[in-house]
Order: structure tokens, then sequence, then C-alpha cells
């Protein structure tokens, strides 16, 4: 697939229509012998994952972006960077959007999900509202990385869904697919941190405009300013060096 490569990470040249047909045909022709990776990444994940002095970044975290089988750009400041790179990509495409896209495409073709984390009332409210999808199988509540899996592996494998949704946030969510994808029996898998909170509208989203201007990260700071502040401010000043960088040709794609 032709990918523009951003902090070492193959961000795929794709709309979110093809996006959501490319889940579909992995969720119906999957890798041999592990589940498909599904990643969107934003300027959080690059501050989560990426290193570049005089910050650090997280090397397991950078490999599972690296080596998923589709990236996706969920965050203008990804797209406005590809543009400047002159490697542009197409349109922001977000999990947010994606979710409910592929529910309707996997209610037409009679494939079925399964959600691992979140709030049981904002997926119940979530379901409500999108298409009428086949659910095997809910697992919500907190998951430990460090705990044994074998309980949650096992309902999962059990319940044979066509397509994994993790909602644990990032980069917990995608650690967690990384390091249990070879015990996975599921065609594709696909973080989708608060995805649900804000179909069911327990969380807004920023109006379109302040989406298109790289500006919903000022929304989601006056919503939640106590717990929000701290990480944007911390991940738009790193994100914003590592851009810099990459723009000056500094930057060499490595890992923390």
């Amino acid at each position: 697939m032709n990918a523009a490569m951003l902090f070492g990470i193959p961000v795929a040249r794709i709309t979110e229509a093809q996006a959501v047909e490319k889940i579909v045909e992995l969720a119906r022709k999957p890798p041999a012998g592990r589940p498909a990776f599904v990643a969107t990444l934003n300027v959080d994940f690059v501050a989560n994952a990426v290193s570049g002095w005089p910050f650090g970044g997280n090397g397991e975290l950078w490999r599972y972006l690296r080596n998923a089988d589709l990236v996706t750009a969920d965050g203008m400041p990804i797209v406005i960077l590809s543009r400047l790179l002159r490697r542009p990509l197409p349109e922001r495409v977000t999990g947010a959007d994606m979710v409910p896209e592929i529910c309707r495409r996997f209610a037409e073709e009679g494939l079925s999900i399964y959600v691992l984390g979140g709030s049981q009332p904002a997926i119940d409210e979530a379901l409500a509202k999108l298409p009428p999808v086949k659910v095997a199988g809910l697992d919500p509540g907190a998951v430990k990385l460090d705990a044994c899996q074998s309980d949650i592996i096992e309902r999962i494998n059990s319940a044979k869904p066509d397509l994994l949704f993790v909602a644990l946030g990032n980069p917990k969510q995608e650690l967690w697919m990384g390091r249990n994808a070879a015990k996975l029996e599921v065609p594709v898998m696909i973080g989708v941190g608060g995805t649900f909170n804000f179909i069911a509208g327990r969380v807004k989203r920023a109006p379109k405009w302040m989406q298109k201007c790289a500006l919903e990260w000022v929304y989601r700071i006056i919503q939640e300013p106590g717990r929000l502040w701290r990480r944007y401010a911390y991940g738009l000043v790193k994100f914003s060096w590592l851009s810099l960088l990459h723009l000056c040709g500094g930057y060499r794609g490595r890992a923390g």
C-alpha cells in the first residue's frame, strides 16, 4: 500500500472510505497466522512512541506502529506535516469517524465485532446509535498490561469475532494488542480509545471547522482541563520539535 513515512511509521495514503473497505478486506482475508493490526496515528501516539533528542520514546510501541498492517492519519497535524514533507495524505481518517462506517459495512457483510475495554454504559449507548452490527461479545472495564491475559483471550477466541475493538486508550491498547497478537484468533484488531464515549454523546467532539484547522485539542482541553492539559501540552511541544527535525532532515526514524 502507498504510504507516507512519518517518524519511521508508514501512514497510508488513503481516504476514510478506502480505509473502511481495507478493514473489511482484512476481516475477510487476514494475514496468515495472526490478526491484522490497525492503528490510527495522532499527536498523542507520536508523543508516546517516537524519540528525538532531547525526548525519549517507547520503542516497543514504535515498533508495533511501524509494523502495523494499516496506519491512518487520525489528526490534522499528521496530515499537515505530510504535506509540508511533500508526502501528502489525502485526508484525516479518524477512529471516531471510521467506527460507525465499519459497523455499517460489517452489518451489510454479516461480520461481527467484539469490544474490549471501555465503559459498559457508554458502549451500550453507542451500540444503540450504531448500525445494527452483530456483537460477538463485550468485555468492558479496566485491563492490566502486566496481568495474565489468558481469561480475556479465551473469551475473545471463543466468541470468534471478525474484528476486535480495543478501547483502552493509547499507548495501552496498542501495547496490549502487540503483546497478545500471537494468541488472538481474530482476523483484525483496532484500537479505538474513547470512540464509544464520543458516539454515545458522553464526550462531545469539536466542531468540524476546529477539526479541520487542527484545533480539536483546544476543544478537548476546555472540556477536561484537569485531565488533559499536561498531556496535550507535552504532546504538542514534542510533536512540534520532532516535526521540525523531520522537516530539516535531522530525524532518522528511530525508536526510544
